[in-house]
């Protein structure tokens, strides 16, 4: 992906009602994250990251050695609603498994499941308990 593409996302994500927004094309992916400061202005980041498992464009051009990180995942919202915590889901460092329950989201007065679709440990909470979601937002980090 390009400077002028990225420089071009930071710009949008500037102005909209998000906090992040990560984009996969190809071989490339970035996430273009906003966070808030004490000013009432947003510092905006771009973060470039490699898709694995995929051949290199031009195999003349040696690869820079890379250290092992653990794989990050993401828990989204799958639907727009008020987030609700679960028992045993309260702190970072808690250890799930694929399909196990790590949230509700109440939506026209009905409470529906958020499962986890992979093994990991909880890197960061992003949600409290009682906070508005909108659909894709983010809602947990994991480590897997």
């Amino acid at each position: 992906m390009d400077l002028k593409r990225i420089e071009a996302l930071i710009e949008v994500i500037k102005d909209a009602n998000v906090t992040e927004l990560a984009l996969k094309r190809d071989d490339s992916s970035v996430v273009v994250r906003k966070s808030p400061k004490s000013n009432g202005t947003a510092q905006v980041t771009a973060v470039p990251q490699a898709v694995p498992n995929k051949p290199a464009a031009d195999a003349s051009v040696e690869a820079p050695e890379t250290v092992e990180k653990p794989v990050v995942t993401v828990i989204a919202a799958p639907m727009v609603g008020i987030f609700h915590m679960v028992d045993g889901i309260k702190s970072s460092g808690t250890t799930i498994k694929k399909g196990q329950v790590v949230g509700m989201i109440e939506s026209m007065k009905l409470m529906n499941e958020v499962t986890s679709q992979f093994d990991g440990e909880i890197n960061e909470i992003l949600v409290e308990d009682g906070m508005p979601v909108e659909y894709g937002q983010t809602l947990f980090r994991l480590s897997h």
